[in-house]
């Protein structure tokens, strides 16, 4: 049945609507057909909705500031239409006004523009090394500044960035197909991070936020962000064993899209790990073993974050997606019953409106008999 019940129970309606304006006089046709319109589009609304809730997910994007800007204060005139008087006297006229623009800093990354303070701006520009005045189209300009200012990123410093992007994940919709395995709330795996702040993720899970250089981690993954479509995440595990690494594959259903998850446990910054798991939709297998290798071999260091962006540049790939396009999302049944109900309230209203109000056949006659004499 699928997504298409939604469609089909909207038919009901419009088929007894149907039979009300073949029986009933105080029915005309568009009454009908405004019935029609209100059960198409709430199966409409319900299926998209219900489809949304169940396939929106979310997913990180890295980057790193590629220019900062300050915008300063300036007005803006525009003109408004004013009524005045009335009846015979009534008179517009155009009429002057005038709104603020205040004065603000932001940042830009590929993706996103991020808001920031004057002196992270100041910092920027010396790091940068540069600034320029630029003079944008200002619709109504009036008084203040024209200009903007900019620094752009010309000496490669890293100011790494994050951002969050929604997409359609049929696999959170149907995980059974992929058989994950529950995770019961008394193991202690870590939630997915949405990193909150744009200028340091909670990439870093475990004992990986005291094993690795939050900055240079976030710096690697601003470089691999724009050319390979990465989200690296590492999670430490201090004493667990290495189910963990599937429990935390399980806990966060593979993964998101663009994640590449290394997990590990007995870590140190003097011994490398005793285990590893990589995971994440990546059909790089490759890549994911040895990352697993290196980090067999290597303790946590600088060095063994160069080796990992070596290792993602070369071999990763990331998932094409559109090969779980043959996935079926089958809304809930909550969502069938709940369509069910509030279709049958407002067809119902609606059909005793048309019943009661003016509209009937025998009155729409009358108009088109005047209409055909006035004519003849």
């Amino acid at each position: 049945m699928g997504v298409s019940l939604f469609y089909l129970v909207a038919l009901l309606p419009i088929a007894i609507g149907a039979a009300l304006w073949y029986f009933d006089k105080e029915i005309v046709w568009w009454e009908w057909l405004i019935g029609c319109g209100t059960a198409l589009l709430l199966a409409a609304i319900f299926h998209g909705v219900s489809l949304w809730g169940m396939t929106d997910d979310t997913e990180t994007w890295s980057s790193y500031v590629i220019k900062a800007t300050h915008h300063p204060e300036w007005v803006e005139k525009y003109y408004v239409t004013v009524e005045h008087g009335s009846g015979k006297h009534k008179y517009t006229t155009r009429e002057p006004r005038w709104t603020t623009h205040h004065e603000f800093w932001d940042a830009d990354d590929q993706y996103v523009s991020h808001e920031i303070t004057q002196t992270f701006f100041e910092e920027i520009r010396r790091n940068f090394k540069n600034f320029v005045t630029e003079q944008p189209y200002k619709s109504g300009f009036d008084s203040g500044d024209r200009n903007i200012y900019v620094t752009y990123n010309k000496t490669g410093f890293i100011y790494p960035t994050t951002s969050l992007h929604h997409w359609a994940n049929k696999v959170k919709a149907a995980p059974t197909v992929f058989t994950f395995a529950h995770v019961s709330t008394n193991i202690a795996v870590y939630a997915w991070p949405e990193n909150p702040d744009w200028r340091i993720s909670e990439r870093l899970l475990g004992t990986a936020s005291v094993l690795f250089s939050q900055l240079e981690f976030d710096r690697m993954n601003a470089r691999l962000g724009p050319t390979k479509k990465v989200n690296v995440i590492f999670v430490g595990f201090s004493d667990k064993d290495s189910t963990y690494g599937q429990y935390q594959e399980a806990k966060w259903l593979g993964g998101k899209k663009n994640d590449l998850v290394v997990a590990f446990g007995g870590m140190t910054k003097n011994h490398p790990a005793t285990w590893v798991h990589v995971f994440g939709w990546s059909e790089s297998f490759l890549a994911k073993r040895n990352i697993e290798t290196l980090f067999t071999k290597y303790p946590a260091s600088p060095e063994l974050l160069t080796l990992v962006e070596q290792e993602v540049n070369a071999r990763y790939q990331i998932k094409e997606w559109k090969k779980f396009d043959y996935i079926t999302v089958e809304p809930p049944t909550w969502s069938y019953v709940v369509f069910f109900i509030v279709l049958t309230l407002v067809q119902g209203i609606l059909y005793f409106v048309f019943h009661t109000n003016q509209e009937s056949k025998d009155r729409f006659g009358s108009y088109a008999r005047s209409w055909y004499i006035k004519r003849y």
